[in-house]
């Protein structure tokens, strides 16, 4: 049985390079989706809209925007009891600062595709990620026969620079990094460039916690656990913990 080859862009700079390949007609996947999961920073979508899907369709390839709310009724909260918070948080209800764990790339990006390429009648599936070589520990496993990963740049020894250059190349501008803009694995330098740059998006990630602090006081999105319009986003502040090896992401 054919496979069908099925591409999940991530909106970021890896994910730019596999539609520069696309367009140059070295890639054809046979279908092409993208995950809005109501909090992407703004400049995936205006990047998304004005670069790569144009691009895209004068090559005959449709990029979908799919809707996690349309597939996926659990949000900040799943697992067995529904009380799982699956975002990466950082806590204090141990009484010392530690990380939760990831699970939002799963609950709201990869079991959201599997849904809709299911609604579409797809058999087998290769899963097409954008992961370079310099990120070869993010390569996953085979989970099943019928949903496999295959990494196109992996396979052309590109790492981030080839990527870089050859949307240059294109003469498309350079891609956003693509997060969520309340993300708690922002570097201290990703925090200021939406604090400072992005003022809505800013706005809605301090929003988003004040939200959060209702159910779960001990949650924060930056490492001090202080709010996050109160954190130290000096460089010298930076990260602690960061770890995300989900793949679906910041590709």
């Amino acid at each position: 049985m054919i496979r069908t080859q099925l591409w999940a862009s991530g909106g970021g700079v890896q994910s730019a390079a596999i539609a520069a390949l696309i367009v140059m007609g070295e890639l054809r996947p046979d279908l092409a989706v993208i995950v809005d999961t109501g909090r992407e920073q703004s400049t995936t979508w205006s990047y998304m809209d004005a670069v790569i899907a144009p691009a895209l369709s004068a090559v005959g390839v449709t990029l979908h925007r799919i809707y996690k709310s349309q597939f996926e009724e659990r949000d900040l909260y799943g697992g067995v009891d529904n009380s799982t918070l699956l975002l990466p948080a950082f806590s204090t209800r141990s009484g010392e600062v530690g990380k939760l764990s990831s699970w939002c790339s799963s609950y709201w990006k990869r079991e959201v595709i599997k849904r809709w390429a299911n609604r579409h009648h797809v058999e087998l599936v290769d899963t097409w990620l954008g992961i370079s070589v310099d990120e070869i520990g993010r390569v996953q496993k085979p989970r099943s026969h019928k949903w496999r990963t295959r990494y196109p740049l992996i396979e052309r020894g590109m790492n981030r620079g080839d990527c870089v250059a050859l949307v240059k190349r294109m003469g498309w501008p350079d891609p956003p990094r693509s997060s969520c803009y309340m993300c708690p694995n922002h570097t201290a330098q990703e925090w200021r460039d939406i604090r400072d740059n992005k003022p809505a998006d800013w706005q809605a990630a301090i929003a988003f916690e004040r939200d959060l602090h209702r159910r779960d006081p001990h949650a924060f999105l930056h490492h001090d656990c202080v709010p996050l319009d109160q954190a130290d986003l000096d460089e010298r502040n930076g990260v602690l913990f960061a770890h995300c090896d989900s793949g679906m992401c910041i590709v």
